[in-house]
């Protein structure tokens, strides 16, 4: 964990002590929801080692996943966490998961403590903000083919720790489509 902080920012360790002290760790089963949509979310997490999922359920009753969380990133219902509204989002661990997890109050607190928190926090948001303007351009600009290889390359080695069809659903298409598409240039790979 203390290496993750220090990749944005320098943790002294007093504050990094601190911070030990206020979180929690605890193991997530595979399918287990973490944050469930419809409830007020008022953590913060830590992914140390596993897998999760953040997707939003239609009117329908699909599920379309936005986000898949692996090793070493933080993450919670961002929008529930800072409006104190109801998440639209679930979370659920697609594998038995180690994570820590603290209050947002908390993440708070540590601002008024000292300048490398109030870093972290716009560093994660900065990241955040990056990643969601791409996606969406992704979504908006590309051909399912080049979604599918993006996937490829923001999440190396994802693609055998998680089922086609909840891929397909984050790429925006359906499972047969992506089926096609990894024919296509698994065949262009062996030409």
């Amino acid at each position: 964990m203390k290496a993750a902080l220090n990749r944005y920012t320098d943790v002294p360790e007093s504050e990094f002590l601190f911070y030990e002290k206020q979180i929690v760790w605890r193991t997530v089963e595979r399918d287990q929801l973490l944050v469930f949509s419809g409830e007020v979310c008022d953590q913060i997490y830590y992914c140390a080692s596993g897998l999760f999922r953040m997707y939003y359920v239609t009117e329908e009753g699909s599920e379309c996943n936005t986000e898949f969380i692996t090793e070493n990133r933080f993450f919670t219902s961002y929008s529930s966490v800072l409006l104190k509204i109801p998440s639209y989002h679930t979370l659920q661990a697609l594998e038995k998961s180690e994570i820590a997890q603290f209050s947002y109050e908390t993440f708070e607190q540590l601002f008024e403590r000292h300048r490398c928190w109030e870093t972290l926090g716009r560093k994660l948001a900065e990241g955040l903000f990056i990643k969601k303007a791409l996606k969406e351009r992704g979504l908006l600009m590309n051909s399912a083919e080049e979604r599918y290889i993006h996937f490829l390359q923001d999440y190396p080695k994802l693609e055998s720790r998680i089922p086609q069809y909840q891929i397909a659903s984050y790429l925006g298409i359906s499972p047969v489509s992506l089926s096609r598409i990894r024919g296509t240039i698994n065949k262009a790979r062996l030409q």
